[in-house]
């Protein structure tokens, strides 16, 4: 038996998903939209790139095969970035609104997962926030010294990552610095993008996930920093 919108009853969708959707929902709620048009707006950005539900633009900026990376802005301004599959997609205008669990303990928990995507260097600009990414340290600089403003001093290198699509600055602070070499591969998790300067860079800070996936003599490795 079915339900008249949504998933056949008894089929069990991944938590993502139900997570992603519950997020969505939200945003209408906290931005006055109707929801399924908005939800519509996905689907229709997929296909053409970008769309947009009164005054809030959707832009489809990485599409591969099978997913889609999602950037949603507001008069140049971030509301969220998410990653979308093809099929949650096609689903998006079927949600059964009047019975999706707003209260679900594991879809609240879940929703600070969706603040970073996976991205390609080209693909970051000033309006995203939160980071995934993948790249090759290519130059780190030597270290130096400097103060916060409470006068703790700290020991600072910046280092410079590189995919096949661009390249970005990475500060590395304190016990970072030793742990990184140049030609380390290295997997960012909820990196902070900032300009510093007028440069972009991404930062490793205390949410954050620096992995060195595959060092410099290709022997792998995998270590775990917080800031």
């Amino acid at each position: 038996m079915h339900s008249a919108r949504g998933r056949p009853h008894g089929q069990r969708q991944p938590i993502i998903e139900l997570t992603n959707r519950w997020y969505l929902i939200w945003i209408s709620k906290q931005h006055g939209l109707e929801t399924r048009e908005f939800l519509a707006c996905f689907l229709d950005a997929w296909i053409h790139e970008k769309s947009s539900c009164e005054g809030i633009s959707i832009q489809c900026r990485q599409k591969t095969k099978n997913n889609g990376v999602f950037l949603v802005t507001q008069d140049q301004k971030v509301i969220a970035q998410l990653s979308l599959s093809e099929t949650a997609l096609k689903r998006l205008p079927d949600v059964d609104l009047a019975s999706f669990p707003w209260n679900e303990p594991t879809l609240v928990k879940k929703i600070e997962d969706l603040r970073a995507v996976d991205m390609r260097i080209r693909d970051v600009d000033v309006r995203v926030k939160w980071v995934n990414l993948k790249a090759r340290v290519v130059e780190k600089s030597p270290t130096r010294k400097v103060y916060s403003r409470l006068g703790i001093p700290h020991v600072l290198s910046t280092a410079t990552i590189s995919d096949n699509t661009g390249s970005i600055k990475l500060p590395l602070w304190n016990t970072q610095i030793d742990t990184v070499s140049v030609g380390d591969t290295v997997q960012i998790e909820n990196g902070r993008v900032r300009t510093f300067r007028g440069e972009l860079q991404v930062s490793v800070e205390k949410n954050g996930k620096l992995n060195v996936i595959e060092n410099q003599s290709s022997t792998r490795r995998s270590s775990y920093f917080r800031q």
